[in-house]
């Protein structure tokens, strides 16, 4: 049996009681390299791999679970940008003789979001910024679409030391819907969401550009940005995006 479970941002916290069961109850748990802290304490059989070790790491978990009970760990929830459809994917291509059960898990947009306040109170869209699997042109359309939608943008992994350019795109294409819409885009910025040294933000997409170098330092990989749409604002020094009961029934 493979289980495919979701720790959420990693601090104990935030593991839900079923991820909880499963991790204590296999008999090998993989994961990312950097995960191997926060599920050491289940006192399991582990097996890591490192960065881009995906297809490694999930084969090797897909191989053992024939045999025994395995769980394959995702930071967030394994559904999204976790890994659930790859392990779907090699299993079918491989002919593996598992079965295969996912146990989701908290993901940074939720997390993010009560740290914030509560932007993500209407819809909203999420996209990544790592063009490490996806073109960058197919990105940046997906923001241009989320804006002109005026969903609420949840941005991941919107920067790294060797990647700049889509970040620094995203900016220009909210930039450029500022000056048609004539608003100051209300911008959330949550590092470490949920874990060790957690830090959050509140600021504008004017503010971000003026300060660009200060803002850069401080976002990394493990840095979550919220966009607020026309009709999110501050509340109580809080991001927050009406979900329209005042405007219905008061």
């Amino acid at each position: 049996m493979l289980y495919i479970v979701g720790i959420g941002p990693g601090g104990e916290r935030y593991f839900t009681r079923e991820a909880e069961e499963v991790l204590g109850s296999v008999d090998l748990i993989v994961c990312y390299r950097g995960y191997r802290k926060y599920i050491e304490r289940f006192k399991k059989e582990i097996y890591t791999t490192g960065m881009r070790g995906e297809i490694e790491r999930v084969r090797y978990a897909l191989k053992e679970g024939e045999r025994r009970d395995v769980a394959l760990v995702s930071s967030g929830d394994p559904t999204i940008y976790g890994m659930a459809s790859l392990a779907y994917e090699l299993a079918e291509r491989d002919n593996c003789k598992v079965t295969i059960k996912v146990v989701s898990g908290v993901t940074a947009a939720s997390v993010s979001s009560g740290i914030l306040g509560a932007p993500l109170n209407h819809d909203f869209a999420v996209v990544s910024l790592s063009d490490l699997l996806i073109p960058l042109e197919v990105i940046l359309k997906r923001i241009r679409c989320a804006l002109e939608g005026d969903f609420v943008l949840v941005l991941y992994n919107p920067l790294s030391k060797s990647r700049r350019t889509p970040f620094l795109k995203t900016l220009d294409i909210i930039k450029e819907y500022r000056e048609k819409r004539g608003i100051d885009y209300i911008v959330g910025i949550v590092k470490n969401a949920g874990r060790e040294g957690e830090e959050y933000r509140i600021t504008t997409i004017e503010d971000i550009y003026n300060n660009l170098e200060e803002y850069m330092e401080f976002i990394d990989m493990n840095t979550t940005l919220i966009v607020g749409n026309t009709n999110t604002r501050i509340v109580l020094n809080k991001m927050i995006t009406p979900r329209g009961y005042l405007n219905k029934y008061l």
